[in-house]
């Protein structure tokens, strides 16, 4: 990956510039976004800022607002807003010109099971490292502009993907273990990143238990990738066998490790 140009006082001022042009192209985002503000401060998060540094372009955002999960809920019916609900508490907004998905704090699955802690004088820092992988750990505070990107640094200096917290029950509760995999194999495809050896062990744990309790690793993240186009539009079969078994054969954490793909 080409290392993007780090300087904070020009992503902001890049941020600004794309975030206020979609907010005043959807006067209902605008207005929502007001009634957010009435009650709380809310956070972009991830790949809207990530794709704000890489100067590219993003109908995506994802959102965290320090407000609780029943009040958001109130605040978007209040507004007359259609909106839909996943099995993990987020709420996704279909509006004009972006896609939105909302996340109150008290619902997001690391702060929910104690994994990190809310630390309110530093709530940049705690929802940043609430991230699960370095790439996406990018958050920004809509009403300060103040930002946490330094986990996103670090990745674009070693070019190697890493988990954020190294305690195993923070790796054991992600809901989303899958996606996780899939989203390795995207990222080693794109930009040749490599594995630390806290995400590789994590890795070869997920696809050894896949291996015990499925079919198999391969067909179950052949299955998984169709729910998500942006993985089943770039990683074909061939892709996802491959950086599995390149996964098993590079072992250098336990050799024990067989897999039959």
């Amino acid at each position: 990956m080409k290392t993007p140009i780090l300087d904070y006082e020009l992503i902001k001022r890049d941020f600004r510039e794309i975030f206020f042009s979609i907010l005043n192209r959807d006067i209902s985002f605008k207005m929502f976004l007001y009634d957010i503000f009435v009650h709380g401060t809310a956070y972009v998060v991830g790949g809207f800022l990530r794709d704000v540094i890489l100067k590219k372009e993003s109908r995506d955002l994802d959102i965290i607002v320090d407000l609780k999960h029943d009040l958001l809920i109130s605040v978007i019916e209040s507004a007359g807003l259609l909106y839909d609900i996943n099995r993990h508490g987020g709420v996704k907004i279909n509006f004009k010109n972006v896609v939105v998905d909302l996340w109150s704090i008290e619902n997001n699955w690391a702060f929910r099971n104690n994994l990190v802690k809310i630390n309110e004088d530093k709530m940049l820092e705690s929802i940043a490292k609430g991230c699960f992988y370095n790439y996406d750990s990018l958050v920004i505070n809509l009403h300060t502009m103040n930002m946490n990107i330094r986990y996103f640094s670090n990745f674009c200096e070693t070019n190697e993907l890493d988990i954020l917290q190294k305690q195993s029950s923070y790796k054991i509760l992600n809901p989303t273990i899958e996606a996780n995999i899939l989203r390795a194999f995207f990222l080693r495809k794109f930009y040749d990143v490599r594995y630390t050896v806290n995400t590789k062990v994590y890795l070869l744990n997920k696809i050894a238990e896949f291996k015990d309790v499925n079919s198999g690793p391969l067909e179950v993240l052949v299955t998984k990738k169709n729910q998500y186009p942006k993985y089943d539009e770039v990683l074909s079969v061939k892709d996802i066998k491959y950086y599995l078994l390149e996964l098993i054969n590079d072992n250098s954490i336990d050799r024990q490790f067989f897999l039959k793909i």
